[in-house]
């Protein structure tokens, strides 16, 4: 044999070495068994769904011990076989009642294991005995595996997927005026319907309206609202109140224009905020969001009503025109908590992560979570700035800003968090993240609540003009206070040219209306002492 042929036998041989080593290991790593999910607080349906290769497995809750048959690689063992039918349309492969009826899933939390041939698997503790997304409880809650760790959601979330498209679409700031224009139809879902709009009109030019509303949203149905919808009724507006134990908060805003156009925002319809809409064209999105509201139809009856109704009543119109800007690329469209890409957009940032909302809660059902997303963008290198609403939550908001800020300062992070100025509106209602050059717009708070448990909506902007203009609107709200712009220039062009020389004599407006006060002080002063 040449001996040039040597080195290249020896290097097929090492090759098949190494390959068949990794083999082996694989096969000795690999688990044998796995809990997929459980259902434990579901009543009589109640399950776990487990996956197992091994020939003698048993899945037992400290008490109770089930067999399992190696034979299907994935089971689902649930406590009476009928209820779970009858749930969920067709029947488990064990039903664990009949074979060892000490075997019973706490409401409340517990441990649960999976052995093969004897040796420990896999378990799972949750509720009061887990930790994370696994501590929460409530009836109808499904325990599952995510990417690895343990996750949960309730028996009857949806699953809807992302939608994609490119669009011709319109970017508005509150405050603002708004008019909604529709021909044939019109579906407005919102948390709650604190202004009229132009709803009557529409209805009385024989446009088919139905309105999707919260049932007993958190601070009670606004007193507004009740008068509205009374008003709306009368013209023939469908009205739905909505409500679940699975979502706690209907707390998505949006509206199906014509079948055609959508509207998303970060607004209960209401025009005196610092808020933020989008307006677009497509019949993908518009289909997407009719086939969610069709779903949550269930959550309605025809005898639906609101809850509790509150006895506060009136706003403040603002005198004041928001900007707008319209645009062309593509966006992203996604309800909550079905799928949820602002996680990864926030801890994605590389270069400038800008988060404006109303307040925020770090926690994350017992982690760290969402402070570990903002610290992840600081640790890329990106330049963060956050501003919270300095009206209401605003002692909170004032503490996060001072841990922020000292985070900031002891990390060494380009991290900086205020409180914004009301500046010719109420307060800050507008959710909007900025990220190297992509934005999103949507109706989650920056909580558990709105990332997790309510029902939302959010579109994630992939256009550079649309992006760049809210960046913009951000650095403006950033801003302390007004800008007192020079109009001398304007003022003065049909002046004599050596007029504006005396200009510097004239007395600020402030000075001004400081000498008025003067005055007028000092004439109250005299017209007391006579």
């Amino acid at each position: 044999m040449p001996k040039r042929e040597l080195p290249l036998i020896f290097a097929f041989f090492v090759l098949f070495a190494v390959l068949f080593a990794v083999l082996c290991i694989t096969s000795c790593v690999s688990v044998s068994a796995e809990i997929l999910e459980v259902c434990p607080n579901c009543g009589n349906y109640e399950y776990v769904k487990v996956e197992v290769t091994c020939d003698n497995a048993i899945l037992s809750d400290g008490e109770g011990k089930i067999p399992l048959n190696a034979k299907n690689k994935i089971l689902v063992a649930a406590k009476n076989a009928t209820e779970f039918y009858r749930r969920f349309g067709f029947y488990p492969d064990i039903e664990a009642q009949k074979v060892d009826r000490r075997f019973a899933l706490s409401n409340q939390g517990e441990e649960i294991f999976l052995l093969c041939n004897g040796t420990l698997e896999d378990t799972l503790a949750y509720g009061k005995s887990g930790s994370g997304l696994a501590s929460f409880q409530d009836r109808e809650v499904v325990y599952f595996r995510n990417n690895g760790s343990w996750d949960f959601r309730y028996v009857d979330w949806t699953d809807f997927e992302p939608i994609y498209d490119t669009v011709s679409g319109r970017i508005i700031v509150f405050p603002n005026e708004l008019e909604i224009k529709a021909e044939k139809s019109l579906i407005l879902v919102s948390y709650t319907l604190p202004e009229e709009l132009n709803l009557r009109e529409l209805a009385k030019k024989g446009v088919k309206i139905e309105i999707f509303l919260d049932s007993s949203p958190v601070g009670r149905i606004p007193l507004e609202e009740v008068e509205i919808l009374k008003d709306l009724k009368a013209e023939g507006v469908e009205v739905h109140f909505l409500d679940s134990n699975s979502y706690k908060n209907f707390h998505y805003k949006f509206a199906i224009v014509d079948g055609r156009k959508v509207i998303i925002t970060t607004e209960n319809w209401k025009t005196s905020n610092r808020g933020y809409m989008v307006e677009l064209e497509s019949e993908k999105i518009a289909k997407m969001l009719l086939d969610v509201i069709n779903s949550d139809r269930k959550y309605t009856s025809p005898t639906s009503s609101h809850g509790k109704i509150s006895d506060l009543k009136g706003f403040k119109k603002s005198g004041i025109s928001g900007k707008e800007v319209e645009f062309e690329g593509e966006v992203e469209v996604f309800v909550l908590p079905d799928y949820n890409p602002i996680f990864g957009f926030i801890s994605s940032s590389k270069e400038e992560l800008l988060i404006e909302v109303p307040y925020m809660d770090l926690t994350w059902f017992g982690t760290d979570k969402l402070l570990d997303l903002i610290e992840n963008a600081c640790k890329n290198g990106s330049k963060v700035r956050i501003l919270l609403d300095s009206k209401y939550s605003k002692e909170r908001n004032e503490k996060l800003i001072s841990f922020l800020n000292e985070l900031a300062r002891k990390k060494g992070y380009d991290l900086e968090a205020k409180l914004i100025a009301l500046k010719g509106f109420e307060s800050l209602h507008g959710k909007m993240i900025y990220s190297d050059g992509n934005c999103v717009i949507t109706s989650a708070n920056f909580n558990e609540y709105g990332f997790k448990l309510n029902r939302e909506v959010g579109i994630i902007i992939k256009d550079k003009k649309a992006c760049e203009f809210l960046r913009n609107q951000f650095y403006e709200d950033w801003k302390d206070r007004f800008e007192v712009l020079d109009f001398t220039e304007e003022l003065t062009k049909d002046f004599p040219k050596d007029f504006t020389k005396d200009l510097t004599r004239i007395p600020s407006p402030f000075t001004c209306v400081a000498a008025i006060l003067s005055l007028l002080t000092a004439f109250l002063i005299r017209n007391l002492r006579s």
